[in-house]
């Protein structure tokens, strides 16, 4: 017997997860604004498949096939709506400030031990 993937299934599981519903939350009011919540998704999807050699009376041995999917969401901040227009505020990513942080006091670090080591190095 062939296996046959559902599309139909895959196909209304991807819809649901790559909809625009995913970026844009539900608006609330708050304070006379509309607010309006976003989000950066980063979606993909992997499938395969395969079959088995013959067995020994011509028929197909083993086989089978998969797909998958994975996203990855993170806050970009909101849209506020108010009688003045509409007006973009961004998410802070405080723990992308604080890796920043600390990259630079490693690159600094290693800059300034470089430079006193060779320093030393040329004065012997």
């Amino acid at each position: 017997m062939r296996y046959v993937p559902d599309l139909t299934r895959i196909t209304d599981a991807a819809a649901e997860q790559f909809g625009v519903r995913q970026v844009f939350g539900e608006a609330y009011e708050r304070d006379g604004k509309l607010v309006i919540p976003v989000a950066r998704i980063w979606n993909g999807a992997g499938g395969g498949g395969g079959g088995g050699a013959e067995d020994h009376e011509g028929g197909p041995e083993g086989g089978g096939g998969g797909v998958g999917f994975g996203r990855r969401g993170e806050p970009a901040g909101v849209f506020e709506i108010d009688d003045d227009g509409a007006r973009w505020v961004p998410a802070v990513d405080v723990g992308r400030i604080v890796l920043a942080g600390q990259i630079a006091a490693v690159a600094i670090t290693v800059a300034v031990c470089w430079a006193v080591s060779r320093r030393r190095s040329e004065g012997r």
